[in-house]
């Protein structure tokens, strides 16, 4: 890693680490609730009325997670704001896979929160395997 990039990381503990994953947990269960109490066979539509809010609760459920796991694996976390150095800690921190995972959430990010585009139902599909992934990965 660079010297640049060692200062954009932060120490965290044990509980500090305990406290991200609760929150990664409490996001994902919040978006599996909106999923589940808005889908039709198992299935969250793009036109769905909480398509948007489940995928940003599963994008923050995902940076939670992998914040988790870092700490797990070198007891520092991505603390700059930047999204594309979180997935480049990640990466260092539990390998190109679970990477990819936090790569996949934070593409559909903008869409989801920023843009007047809904998310489809294939970004939501992903959205979910994605932070149940990190989410898997951080426990």
């Amino acid at each position: 890693m660079t010297r640049m990039d060692q200062t954009s990381l932060r120490r965290g503990d044990e509980a500090f680490r305990s406290g991200r994953l609760r929150k990664a947990e409490g996001f994902h269960e919040a978006a599996e609730w909106l999923h589940d109490i808005d889908s039709e066979d198992g299935i969250l539509a793009g036109t769905s009325f909480f398509a948007n809010s489940a995928v940003a609760l599963y994008v923050l459920s995902g940076i939670a997670s992998a914040d988790a796991v870092c700490i797990r694996a070198t007891g520092r976390y991505s603390a700059n704001g930047s999204h594309d150095a979180s997935i480049a800690v990640l990466r260092d921190a539990a390998g190109q896979p679970v990477a990819k995972h936090l790569q996949t959430l934070l593409a559909i990010k903008s869409r989801a929160e920023y843009d007047s585009r809904s998310v489809t139902g294939g970004d939501i599909q992903v959205a979910r395997a994605a932070a149940g992934a990190l989410l898997s990965a951080a426990r």
